[in-house]
């Protein structure tokens, strides 16, 4: 695989996107976590990946959300 950036070969891949990173190019991100929300149950999983690979071109956001609709 190579860099999406620069072409380079890829040493790992972007934790967000998917994109392949050389190491000039990945970023360490210091925690990631990923949620998953089963709407029959109402609950929720998540697991924390921490020191995941970032590219440069990702912006993470954090969203909150309660249940009935109403914005954190």
């Amino acid at each position: 695989m190579k860099c999406w950036f620069c072409e380079r070969e890829a040493r790992g891949t972007c934790a967000p996107c998917g994109r392949g990173l050389c190491h000039q190019h990945a970023h360490i991100h210091d925690e990631l976590t990923l949620t998953k929300t089963d709407t029959s149950t109402g609950y929720t999983t998540y697991f924390n990946v921490y020191g995941a690979l970032k590219c440069g071109d990702c912006r993470l956001e954090w969203k909150s959300f309660r249940p009935g609709g109403v914005p954190a």
